[in-house]
């Protein structure tokens, strides 16, 4: 346990905290700029399994921010290479890699046997695909945003919060075609994301509960807006959670 002892000190962790989150299996979708931050967080927490999806090869104009990657990397799958990557960083637990697009069809069957979801990627369709198979099975969702110095961070817990389609149903197919994108602060964000992450698997209170955090990283600053559930949305709709 010396690899996790500053972790393990803390009250919230602890040697039990510590065994449950290597006894964890969070699927993170999406290895680019949000993904390579926070899959450096979960593989140095210790979470025990990680899977990792994505579709896209990396690029040099991914490098100013993806810091999973390097030159060398250019024109690899991202997820055969982040997953190289968290193996030599931490050989303890057991990384594995899908190089593929989510899809309506397949999102159910990638997500099965997960305690946790993580969706790191940059368009609409794929969110929803995804939050719908995680409410359909009631698996916990953090879902994540960037945009030039601007984001945002939600936790979804099916039938107890606002889920992703509650918020986003209207702007189906919307994306941009190259966003704006500075490391730090995507990687401030994406940290943020961890960090709900490993609060969720250890069994912590929602921080967030039935809202959204929204991070200015030119101005520095945090603000926290309440998201309405949609008892009509057609994913979370039904569902009834139970903490």
């Amino acid at each position: 346990m010396e690899r996790y002892s500053r972790q393990i000190i803390l009250p919230q962790i602890g040697p039990e905290g510590q065994e449950r989150l290597a006894a964890a299996s969070v699927l993170v979708i999406g290895a680019g700029g949000l993904g390579s931050t926070l899959l450096y967080c979960l593989a140095g927490a210790g979470v025990g399994r990680i899977g990792i999806i994505d579709d896209d090869t990396v690029s040099e104009s991914n490098l100013n921010r993806q810091f999973l990657f390097a030159a060398a990397d250019i024109g690899r799958e991202k997820a055969a290479a982040a997953a190289e990557r968290l193996r030599a960083f931490n050989p303890r637990i057991k990384i594995e890699e899908l190089n593929q697009r989510v899809t309506e069809k397949n999102a159910p069957e990638l997500i099965a046997g997960r305690d946790l979801v993580i969706l790191a990627v940059d368009n609409i369709e794929t969110r929803l695909h995804v939050n719908r198979a995680c409410c359909g099975v009631g698996t916990a969702l953090i879902n994540g945003g960037v945009e030039g110095f601007y984001g945002y961070v939600q936790i979804v817990e099916p039938g107890l919060t606002a889920c992703v389609e509650c918020l986003y149903a209207q702007l189906r197919g919307s994306r941009a075609e190259e966003l704006p994108s500075l490391g730090a602060a995507v990687s401030v964000i994406s940290s943020l994301m961890a960090d709900a992450a490993v609060l969720t698997l250890l069994g912590l209170p929602n921080p967030l509960n039935n809202g959204m955090l929204f991070i200015d990283a030119e101005n520095l600053t945090f603000e926290r807006a309440e998201i309405s559930r949609k008892r009509s949305c057609p994913a979370c709709g039904q569902v009834s959670g139970v903490r």
